[in-house]
């Protein structure tokens, strides 16, 4: 269930209890020593919370905000903003202990308060490990009810009573709270957008019954008018949150979900894409919904013009616009429109470098291009980044794709290599192994981390050959040789001094077998050689 949408802003001087606000901070004052040194420099402690707090770093934030707490611990307003960066980090038990200790040191201080009520709530929501969130809801329920006896025009409270209700399952109080919200604070659209989810949960269970057809006469239309009541709330309600706050995508994405419950799709897919323009990297927009039926000429178009209309907004994203743009390229690659494919994914790469899967697709359309300088750079860039992911890539294609593209990505590495670039061979080749995961690949992945003295690599590499190939005497004495000369340790030395002995009775094996071919006796010969030699340097 995904959480209400109250707000995180920072917050003013607190709200205190009415009954013994103003003796409380005239008190307060009175206690307050002369300013330090210390103190003077305070404003560059609260830029750099709220800074950190601003830019999502609330661990940051919140050591920021606790220092404040200890320098100046008068000033309950600190506790109120640690807590709630604390809780934000997913740093729970600590937030609600600091703020029962704030509410026992200010008792009057209604914001200390209203923030254990909102503490308890994200961590029932969020807390994976929590054995029973329902306890949590009922706490921050609780927490809530306390302030709105004191301020019943607390906003927040009365949102996170709304939502607390909302997920123990009281719908009709959740319902009575979300309307009270919204009458009390019309310009708030999380109160609207609560009694939109509260309305279509019902719209939902009212269709499910509706859909068994069991229902006749009277019930049947007492039930069709009740499905009409709630689906009107429920479009009211979205409608008037889109229009309150036209920067968030959740309430047309609401609506969407709403369409599709009446079959509406394609005024489902107007909402969408109009969350698409309020946020591009919005993770409950249905791409596939949106694309099903489509050409890729039409994908693109489609693409291509909500992403105007985001960037057309005052403020808006280049890293966000960088979404838009990779599904119109992935729509152009589809076309196998190769050289717009490409423009598309490198503008992707340059507005947001983390987007790394889009080097795939750009390799490979510089590769349809024959440029194939073009490809290995691309290609070597996304093995350097994240040779696993580029990996999976392929690995999730069909089976004949997945072996063309293998078969691309090895002849760029053997290019690299023949080129004189080893460390983008290297790179490659570690894709190479991940995909074929044989002896000889991994052998390979080992030899470029040691010419490029990546030595931990190579051990891992060579660790990896060996479990596919156990009794190969050069991988033995190789492993044992990385160990040796390049990663010396006492432990290391005598695990080399053991591999070395393994590699020379492993070789003897080969020598001895009459079966063994020509060049495995000579592989097997060297080793043993080798692996002696080393051996004598040991001593």
């Amino acid at each position: 269930m995904a959480a209400i949408h109250i707000r995180l802003a920072t917050l003013g001087l607190l709200t205190l209890l009415a009954a013994c606000a103003a003796p409380f901070a005239a008190a307060q004052e009175q206690k307050q020593p002369p300013r330090t040194q210390q103190e003077k420099g305070q404003p560059s402690l609260r830029e750099q919370a709220y800074g950190a707090e601003n830019r999502g770093e609330f661990k940051e934030a919140a050591k920021a905000f606790q220092q404040l707490v200890a320098q100046q611990p008068y000033n309950p307003e600190w506790i109120v903003s640690a807590g709630r960066c604390l809780g934000m980090s997913g740093s729970y038990a600590d937030a609600i202990d600091l703020l029962d200790k704030g509410a026992e040191k200010f008792p009057g201080a209604l914001e200390i308060t209203a923030m254990m009520a909102r503490t308890y709530l994200l961590k029932g929501e969020r807390d994976r490990g929590a054995l029973n969130p329902q306890s949590d809801y009922a706490e921050a329920a609780q927490f809530a009810e306390r302030v709105l006896a004191i301020d019943p025009n607390h906003a927040d409270s009365r949102l996170v009573l709304a939502q607390a209700r909302y997920l123990l399952g009281e719908w009709d109080e959740a319902s009575r709270q979300a309307e009270a919200a919204v009458k009390r604070h019309p310009g708030r659209s999380g109160a609207h957008i609560l009694l939109g989810r509260i309305a279509m949960d019902r719209l939902r269970r009212l269709l499910d019954v509706h859909g068994t057809g069991t229902l006749k006469g009277q019930a049947l239309a007492d039930l069709v008018a009740e499905i009409s009541a709630e689906r009107r709330t429920a479009q009211a309600a979205f409608t008037q949150a889109g229009k309150l706050d036209d920067r968030r995508a959740h309430p047309h994405v609401m609506l969407a979900r709403l369409a599709l419950l009446e079959k509406r799709k394609q005024q489902a897919r107007t909402h969408l894409l109009d969350a698409l323009a309020i946020d591009p990297d919005d993770p409950f927009v249905d791409h596939a919904m949106l694309q099903r039926g489509n050409d890729w000429q039409a994908t693109q178009a489609m693409y291509s013009g909500v992403r105007q209309r985001y960037t057309a907004r005052a403020k808006y994203s280049p890293e966000k616009a960088a979404t838009l743009r990779w599904y119109e390229g992935a729509a152009l690659f589809a076309g196998r429109q190769w050289q717009g494919a490409r423009e598309a994914f490198e503008a992707v790469l340059k507005a947001d470098p983390t987007a790394t899967n889009s080097y795939y697709y750009a390799a490979l359309a510089a590769y349809e291009l024959g440029d194939h300088d073009g490809a290995e750079r691309h290609a070597g860039d996304y093995a350097a980044t994240s040779a696993v992911g580029f990996a999976d890539v392929v690995r999730s294609l069909g089976a004949e794709m997945r072996g063309q593209v293998a078969a691309i990505v090895k002849y760029l590495a053997d290019r690299a290599y023949q080129r004189g670039d080893i460390p983008r061979s290297r790179d490659l080749n570690h894709v190479i192994a991940l995909l074929y995961d044989t002896a000889d690949a991994w052998n390979n992945r080992a030899f470029l981390c040691r010419e490029t003295k990546k030595f931990p690599e190579a051990l891992a590499a060579y660790r990896r050959a060996l479990e596919k190939e156990p009794t190969s005497p050069q991988l033995t004495n190789d492993t044992a040789v990385v160990l040796h000369y390049h990663l010396p340790n006492p432990r290391n030395l005598a695990e080399a001094k053991e591999l070395y002995q393994r590699a020379i009775t492993l070789a003897e094996k080969v020598l001895a077998d009459a079966a063994a071919t020509p060049a495995a006796k000579a592989a097997a010969k060297q080793a043993k050689s080798d692996a002696e030699a080393n051996l004598q340097a040991m001593k």
